[in-house]
């Protein structure tokens, strides 16, 4: 890895990174921890000839979750803020008073007007870096939303409008909701509220109720079937609902190894930054210590941890005798659950059983 493109003068974006990364950890397993207890308790009702699973009671998300992901979001936004401050600083070859300091933030244009009105503002047009056509403003350019068909999809907008809805109103809107309910059997006659997508895109899944139907089968027929809730977000601007890991894997992703990068070098061809060190120690050389970090996002780290669970619990079922007796639970309480794909799938599978 050659972090060469990295100035001395950036790095203190390293570090910041890194706490996000720790924060989105700590999002992780807090995830992991509520899931995994089960945050859905089922009953059942007998409707003529078929028996409906319901939602009966549906456990509180930790209100830690939503605040810890408004906070890796506001860092990342700070991220990208910090590194165009020390930019612009460098290019000047002093440090910005009070006055031009107050100008510098970094725009998230949704057309090229918005923009072109973004640079002629006073505080702005005095300092030659940000002229237009210098290569700082040819990069700011380069990041904007309007650059994308979808201006709304693009991850600069999604990081505004959270960050702006954590810092002026509410941390992020988080909830519990439904991705998918799968039988084991897929041949299996039971009828479900969402079968399962291969790949979840935002706006999939459906809100969980207390109430809601989740699945039936015919009365007397014994079919195992999983159930995936996903711990999900709300996109201020579009309502849509998205995986929260998902979420936060799109945006990490992109100001680490995107946004940073061509805000410092105009280009993206290069070695991305590295989302694991410890900082809760000094560094007296914080850039002879990036060649030995970890490279691994909390993301992905999360995932195995989940493949790993999934892949013991599975060995236990396979080695531990099949409840089918008549006194078994018609309906079982999930075994497994959880906030983002594994293989795949929108979730953690879920066990519930039908009878």
């Amino acid at each position: 890895m050659d972090y060469s493109w990295l100035p001395d003068h950036q790095l203190h974006v390293v570090a910041t990174l890194v706490h996000v990364d720790h924060t989105i950890d700590r999002a992780l397993r807090l995830t992991h921890d509520y899931t995994e207890r089960g945050p859905i308790t089922f009953a059942e009702v007998v409707t003529g000839d078929r028996v409906e699973v319901l939602v009966k009671e549906l456990a509180p998300l930790p209100e830690a979750i939503p605040r810890l992901v408004a906070d890796a979001l506001t860092q990342l936004r700070a991220a990208l803020e910090h590194t165009l401050y020390a930019e612009v600083e460098a290019n000047l070859g002093r440090h910005l008073t009070e006055e031009e300091a107050r100008g510098i933030e970094m725009p998230a244009a949704a057309d090229a007007g918005a923009l072109a009105k973004w640079f002629r503002d006073g505080r702005r047009r005095r300092l030659p870096p940000l002229q237009v056509g210098t290569p700082i403003a040819q990069r700011i350019e380069r990041l904007q939303p309007f650059q994308r068909r979808d201006s709304n999809e693009h991850p600069l907008r999604l990081l505004a409008v959270h960050t702006n809805l954590a810092k002026h109103r509410t941390p992020a809107v988080a909830a519990t909701r439904l991705g998918a309910v799968y039988p084991d059997n897929p041949r299996s006659d039971l009828t479900v509220a969402l079968p399962l997508k291969p790949r979840p895109q935002p706006g999939d899944g459906l809100p969980l109720r207390e109430g809601d139907v989740l699945a039936s089968a015919p009365r007397g027929a014994r079919i195992p079937f999983s159930v995936v809730p996903t711990v999900s977000l709300q996109r201020p601007h579009t309502g849509v609902w998205v995986i929260a890991a998902h979420e936060l894997e799109l945006l990490e992703h992109w100001v680490r190894t995107i946004a940073i990068p061509i805000l410092v070098t105009g280009s993206y061809g290069v070695s991305p930054l590295p989302p694991q060190l410890d900082i809760a120690v000094g560094r007296a050389d914080l850039r002879a210590e990036l060649t030995t970090a970890g490279r691994t996002p909390a993301v992905v780290r999360a995932k195995d941890r989940i493949s790993a669970v999934v892949a013991r619990a599975g060995l236990v079922e396979v080695l531990a005798p099949s409840p089918e007796g008549p006194e078994a639970e018609t309906v079982m309480p999930p075994r497994r659950s959880g906030g983002f794909p594994r293989s795949g799938t929108a979730g953690w599978p879920a066990p519930g059983r039908c009878r």
